[in-house]
């Protein structure tokens, strides 16, 4: 009788479920044997008698198959799929109310957080073994990359002048996608081998380190290049180095930037404050962000709440000056101004040149990053509006660095 006590019940719930899933599409005369036959399997499981309960049970069984549907017999997609979108709701549910996970992808806030960065291998060293790969995807979610040269000769690269007259490395945009699915748009670089095109395809995000990248790979010293006449994109400079057929051009890591939360509920309940890493959408400033980097794609930043409405915000000598007055809320703050370790000290551009305030209106904020010489924020652009702030960074979960934690 034991055995039979679990796949009853669970047979009486597939009943209720039908009956109240396909009510409107079974007959009368159906629904009333259904409600005979659940009836008599709720008797016999009262009357504890194996025998006739095996029996009634057999008999629901067969009229569920015949007005269950697809719902009946279960499959493993059916039996799964209400399971899924459950799942599924309390994830978008808890994402859209609470925490939603966020990844770093540039070095705006670095040393405070890190974004991508790249590990460039030696010359020689060659690829990493499957388990050294393995290994750092799992703790630093580390990416290989390589070029490996198909022909012999001189090293040539593409370089474009920058919309601020500095010389980069020519990137051209392709179609790609993250998660083997969702859209995105990743930065394709170029090395040629005595005009054989070699090229390797990083993320967007990655594409103004890439260029530190490629410098530090070859060793390039603006005295060791002879220009040559190029295309309308760009022009090739010559290298005095030169690569044989198989040898590797390039190899690197890319390591993920930080992973987070973002807390989403607790400016429901108070205005940000000053010193606060914060996350907002750019949807309402793309433009003006966009005539700065020549991207007007909606993203997600994070950066440092400088500043809230009423006051006067002024950068001098690295420091940053509310009212006046050093900001010192939190330590980032104060280490920036005391250009403390890795943090070189605010620096005055644009908005905040030299000599320049920022009048804080009603309804909008200032964003700066720790790493005030990478960092595109308020001082180019202007003000975050506050129906941008989707909430404040909480808890760094990945990768296993030294910054995992609770965010500072």
């Amino acid at each position: 009788m034991k055995k039979l006590r679990k796949p009853a019940k669970e047979l009486l719930q597939s009943a209720s479920k039908i009956y109240h899933y396909r009510r409107d599409v079974i007959s009368e005369a159906r629904l009333h044997d259904l409600d005979k036959a659940v009836n008599e399997v709720q008797s016999q499981l009262k009357a504890e008698d194996s025998l006739k309960l095996k029996a009634a049970m057999e008999r629901l069984d067969a009229l569920l198959k015949k007005i269950g549907g697809k719902m009946y017999p279960k499959t493993f997609l059916n039996d799964n799929i209400e399971v899924a979108l459950v799942a599924a709701i309390i994830v978008i549910g808890i994402r859209t109310f609470f925490f939603q996970p966020f990844i770093i992808p540039t070095n705006s806030m670095y040393p405070t957080y890190s974004g991508m960065n790249a590990e460039v291998y030696e010359k020689g060293e060659g690829e990493p073994g499957a388990l050294n790969k393995l290994f750092r995807l799992a703790t630093l979610g580390a990416r290989h990359k390589a070029v490996v040269a198909k022909n012999s000769g001189p090293i040539e690269l593409p370089v474009a002048v920058a919309p601020d007259g500095r010389l980069q490395f020519y990137v051209e945009p392709v179609k790609g996608r993250k998660f083997l699915v969702v859209p995105t748009t990743r930065a394709k670089f170029f090395i040629f081998v005595d005009g054989e095109p070699h090229h390797v395809v990083v993320p967007m995000e990655f594409a103004s380190e890439m260029n530190t990248v490629i410098r530090d790979a070859f060793n390039i010293d603006g005295h060791e290049l002879l220009r040559q006449p190029g295309n309308n994109k760009y022009a090739i400079m010559r290298l005095q180095q030169r690569a044989e057929a198989g040898e590797d051009l390039l190899r690197f890591d890319i390591t993920l930037g930080d992973a987070l939360f973002v807390d989403r509920l607790t400016y429901h309940f108070r205005k940000p404050k000053a010193g606060e890493p914060f996350v907002f959408r750019t949807d309402d400033i793309q433009q003006e962000i966009g005539k700065h980097s020549g991207d007007y794609t909606n993203k997600y930043y994070i950066k440092r709440l400088a500043g809230v409405a009423g006051e006067t915000l002024e950068i001098r000598d690295g420091t940053l000056l509310v009212d006046g007055q050093p900001r010192g809320e939190v330590e980032a703050f104060g280490r920036n101004a005391r250009r403390e370790g890795e943090y070189q000290g605010y620096i005055n551009q644009d908005l905040l040149a030299e000599g320049r305030e920022m009048k804080i209106p009603e309804g909008k904020f200032v964003a700066l990053g720790d790493n005030s010489g990478n960092s595109l924020d308020s001082r180019y652009w202007g003000f975050v509006p506050e129906k941008a702030v989707i909430g404040k960074a909480f808890f760094i979960y990945f990768p296993f660095t030294k910054r995992w934690g609770v965010a500072e």
